[in-house]
């Protein structure tokens, strides 16, 4: 797929790019150094008609060095950082802010078994290369599923298909999230809130789980202000608010200000679960005033 190669290619780049910047830093480092310091090798002087040795200031303040290369090092981890967020950011994009959860799927999932043969010469560094990329494809499969509605399909591959570490950060929340799910399809508010109480920070901070417990436990004029004053940091969350707003306003007895979101995310959801839903929605309410 031209999305993976494209996102390996990145990968293969952003490690060259990290080489060069860790020893072009060195370089620069210890030219600076010298500027201050003088030669950092030994040389020989003349003076006076006497020649002696003089050692640099790489022997007599070794310690420097050391300090070189690891501030060295550091750069490039911090950029080797930022360029992998970065790419992942490329692919987790689609979800976010196009909305195409069904075309994310499509890649997370190639992506889980894509080997980049095409783009490694050396067989066994695309495995290896692979095997270190593979929990963010493993993430992104996991939350594409939960956008296409496939909660029980993500819940047995957390569970049975998982490959990636299991005690991280990334696991536990997707693991939560999905029982947060499960929780409030069962309107069990009380385990719902156990879960929110579980949850890491990223997970608190998500304004749809809030506002979902505030429902559930019957704050619902709450629920929807929460929604309604938060604002969405990308579309698929911005369609997430708007979608529960549909609903609660329309349970609420307000169904104009909630065909108003319901329209909204019929136009703008892209391929989410959340607007097949609302358009299903919609089209029942049409039947039964028709059958009227």
């Amino acid at each position: 797929m031209t999305e993976l190669t494209t996102y390996y290619q990145n990968v293969k780049r952003a490690v060259r790019q990290n080489l060069t910047l860790y020893f072009a830093a060195i370089i620069v480092l210890m030219m600076l150094t010298s500027v201050l310091l003088g030669p950092p090798f030994s040389r020989t002087v003349t003076t006076a008609g006497f020649t002696y040795r003089v050692d640099g200031w790489f022997w007599e303040k070794n310690w420097l060095m050391y300090l070189i290369i690891l501030v060295s090092g550091l750069l490039a981890v911090i950029r080797g950082g930022a360029a992998g967020v970065k790419n992942f950011k490329a692919l987790r994009n689609i979800l976010y802010m196009d909305c195409d959860a069904e075309r994310l799927l499509c890649i997370a999932d190639e992506g889980t078994r894509y080997v980049p043969y095409d783009v490694y010469r050396n067989q066994k560094q695309a495995r290896k290369v692979a095997g270190r990329q593979r929990r963010y494809f493993e993430q992104l499969y996991v939350e594409a599923l939960l956008a296409c509605g496939q909660v029980g399909v993500a819940d047995l591959y957390m569970k049975n298909g998982w490959k990636s570490k299991r005690n991280t950060l990334i696991y536990r929340q997707l693991s939560l999230n999905i029982q947060a799910h499960y929780a409030y399809q069962e309107q069990d508010a009380v385990r719902y809130r156990s879960i929110m109480e579980q949850g890491g920070r990223l997970l608190k901070r998500s304004t749809a789980l809030w506002a979902r417990l505030d429902w559930l436990e019957g704050r619902r004029e709450q629920a929807v202000e929460r929604l309604k004053t938060t604002q969405p940091r990308v579309p698929y969350e911005q369609m997430m608010f708007y979608g529960m707003l549909s609903d609660y306003l329309d349970e609420l007895g307000q169904p104009e200000e909630a065909r108003k979101y319901a329209d909204y995310v019929i136009e703008h959801g892209g391929t989410l679960a959340l607007r097949s839903m609302v358009l299903e929605k919609r089209q029942t309410k049409t039947a039964e005033s028709q059958s009227e």
